[in-house]
């Protein structure tokens, strides 16, 4: 026996099974099934039975001889929808080898056999359907009288049309089943790469906020305060608050100068042997302690971004308008969006602008929600005085 293999189904129930099952409802006179499909080489089938009779639930194998095969794969060239087939003429018997016994089981006088063909992704499943030649087993009160050809035609019909609707919906199930699960391995890469790049953007900022601060602290002492590699890599990747990590550069700073007794002028550098953490409780790590911070990395993202879309404005001549800048973000949102994010951000981006008096420039003078912004700040603050 092969193994079924339809590549696009190996998580599935196989089509051909699955057919197998829907014949046992398709009607009270269907008997017995004998089932045969192609695998992925097209010389090569597999066989399945179900019987009536013996009161089988589940389908059995069929061992097919190489000339079986070779029978059934002529068949699948030929273009019949179902064909009506008599016993010497069923590629499974051989006639010259029919017995008593055979002739009993599959004469026309007791069975009525019907190929019912189909496929499914190019390959082919031949259904022989096995009928008591009684019409009472059709709905028909006369158990004596046998099928004549208009009713084989209907069942023909009907039996050609249940095959292909059967794959038909299976198939259309299936694709819709991996269309679900590939979309939602595409919304979870996406979260997994949103997670990344907000990781990356929030280290990046630090980064940039341990440089513009010592930077500053250069200028007020006149020495020039240098972090190293090491030493910024560990403050980035813990977990820590601002003024934690200001509060370990400043004391690394004062101790450095005692111990070298620096003067104006002089390089400092922070090495990551100088740093010292201090222990910090579980519940002052928590969550809570955290999401304050996350929130005002996530409002310096949003300003560095809009700051580079109005620089790359002003770079091409055009005009710092709310659609423009948002229509030149990496992803473009619309101008009523921004005003969105502005106004729910309002009081962070105030602070931050108070923070850091040098950044931002280009939005501060020329974009009008931020001037607006700033302006409503100062309006205020004129008429508390």
């Amino acid at each position: 026996m092969h193994n079924p293999n339809f590549t696009s189904y190996q998580q599935h129930v196989h089509p051909a099974i699955h057919l197998l099952q829907q014949w046992q409802m398709f009607m009270s006179g269907l008997d017995r099934v004998m089932l045969f499909y192609q695998l992925d080489n097209k010389a090569l089938f597999e066989g399945l039975e179900w019987n009536q009779q013996t009161q089988q639930q589940l389908s059995t194998p069929i061992q097919l001889s190489n000339d079986t095969m070779l029978k059934l794969t002529q068949i699948t060239k030929e273009k019949n929808t179902q064909q009506w087939t008599s016993p010497e003429l069923l590629p499974f018997v051989q006639a010259s080898k029919l017995s008593l016994s055979q002739l009993d089981l599959f004469s026309e006088n007791n069975y009525l056999v019907l190929l019912v063909p189909c496929t499914i992704n190019s390959r082919s499943i031949l259904s022989y359907l096995f009928f008591r030649n009684d019409c009472s087993n059709f709905g028909m009160s006369d158990s004596h009288t046998t099928l004549d050809t208009s009713h084989k035609a209907i069942i023909g019909k009907m039996a050609s049309r249940f095959a292909q609707m059967t794959i038909n919906n299976y198939q259309t199930t299936i694709e819709q089943n991996n269309q679900f699960k590939l979309q939602t391995q595409k919304l979870l890469e996406h979260k997994y790469l949103e997670d990344t790049e907000s990781k990356e953007s929030f280290a990046s900022w630090k980064n940039q906020w341990m440089s513009t601060y010592l930077l500053e602290a250069s200028k007020r002492d006149g020495v020039n305060y240098v972090i190293s590699q090491e030493a910024a890599f560990k403050l980035i990747n813990l977990d820590l608050s601002y003024s934690v990590t200001q509060e370990i550069i400043d004391n690394a700073v004062i101790y450095i100068c005692n111990l070298y007794n620096v003067q104006p002028g002089d390089d400092v550098i922070i090495k990551e042997s100088l740093l010292v953490i201090p222990r910090i409780e579980q519940q002052e790590t928590s969550v809570p302690a955290t999401e304050p911070i996350n929130r005002q990395s996530k409002t310096i993202l949003l300003l560095d971004r809009l700051e580079e879309s109005a620089i790359r404005l002003q770079q091409q001549g055009h005009s710092i308008t709310s659609s423009d800048v948002g229509a030149n973000m990496p992803k473009a949102i619309s101008a009523p969006a921004i005003s969105d994010a502005l106004r729910k951000n309002k009081t962070r981006i105030l602070n931050l602008f108070e923070q850091y008096p040098e950044r931002w420039s280009t939005i501060r003078s020329y974009f009008k929600p931020i001037i607006n912004l700033s302006a409503k700040k100062n309006q205020f603050l004129r008429a508390s005085s």
